[in-house]
């Protein structure tokens, strides 16, 4: 019985509230989703693909997938990048997909530290199947529902998206800004339109055993990522072990300390395995707000691929974890 009140509170607040982004645990193992300015943030080329299940034990809750590909184009100190992302949740599987296609340039103002603005052009769907929904009157009654259903099952919409990274060797920091044109996510052709979104990332890293130029064998990295939308607030803060092959990761989601966005989220941990040009990562989200053990955690796993390349010019990668 709780598992339904749950659920239909989540329904009655994705309905009545506005739309957000979905969330990554592992978010450095979906770059491009980050942002534009981490396209072609390695030596050559990648593919990534990322899965992620939340709330398990609630039926027909959240699930998202991504795919990406991107390449370095170090002769043009260019990045360029496809993605598309797909969430979706509920009885009547109301589903946003997002595709497009970024561009990133680097350059060097000062020694030792590189620039990284970038910029990506979107897609966007919103679509609901609206004959799987129950309504209230139709618990009582044998009638049909009085909400009347919308015209369209889907609608369109284009969108941009900007950013600017700087990093050195073992130091970043980030800010995006999506939904720049705020498009619309309403089937009933009303002015609802996707709030903006607003993050900054960053973090620190510290080689135990290994070279930056060469190969890394053990590592520390402490990272953030904070995140703003239509009044909606968090953060992740955690850190990552590295010695290869292997990567564990800790991670504290929420707002403890500022009021009134004071929020207890989630705990996560990570384990990551590396292979040849193989990453492949598993994540669990230890739910601690009042969803509690009903809701049944969040899983989430990530695979990257990256080609080998050859190229005679010296290229100094993002220094993100692996994973």
């Amino acid at each position: 019985m709780k598992r339904i009140l749950i659920f239909f509170i989540l329904i009655f607040f994705g309905l009545s509230s506005k739309a957000q982004d979905p969330n990554f645990t592992q978010f450095y193992s979906s770059p491009l989703f980050l942002g534009p300015s981490f396209a072609g943030g390695i030596a050559g080329h990648r593919a990534v693909g990322n899965y992620r299940n939340q709330w398990l034990g609630i039926k027909d809750a959240y699930q998202t997938i991504s795919l990406s590909y991107d390449h370095n184009f170090i002769n043009f100190h260019s990045g360029l990048g496809f993605s598309i992302i797909r969430d979706q949740a509920g009885t009547g599987k109301l589903g946003n997909t997002r595709a497009g296609i970024l561009y990133s340039y680097d350059f060097t103002p000062v020694s030792d530290w590189h620039i990284r603005p970038g910029l990506g052009f979107y897609v966007l769907q919103t679509s609901i199947d609206f004959s799987k929904l129950t309504f209230g009157d139709q618990l009582t009654s044998e009638s049909p529902s009085s909400v009347v259903p919308p015209g369209n099952r889907s609608t369109n919409d284009i969108d941009v998206a900007s950013s600017i990274l700087a990093y050195s060797d073992n130091i970043w920091i980030g800010f995006s800004w999506d939904h720049m044109l705020q498009p619309t996510t309403s089937f009933y052709n009303d002015q609802s339109r996707l709030p903006y979104k607003f993050s900054v990332y960053g973090g620190i890293r510290k080689v135990i055993r290994g070279f930056i130029v060469s190969k890394i064998e053990e590592s520390i990295t402490g990272a953030f990522y904070y995140r703003s939308q239509g009044g909606y607030q968090q953060v992740d803060v955690g850190v990552y072990w590295f010695r290869f092959p292997i990567s564990f990761g800790v991670w504290y989601r929420g707002i403890p300390l500022v009021k009134p966005y004071q929020k207890y989220d989630a705990l996560a941990f990570m384990v990551g395995y590396k292979y040849q040009q193989y990453s492949i990562a598993y994540s669990y989200d230890f739910t601690i707000s009042r969803l509690g053990f009903n809701s049944g955690g969040s899983h989430e796993i990530s695979l990257i691929y990256e080609f080998k390349v050859k190229t005679r010019k010296r290229y100094k990668p993002i220094p993100c974890p692996t994973f």
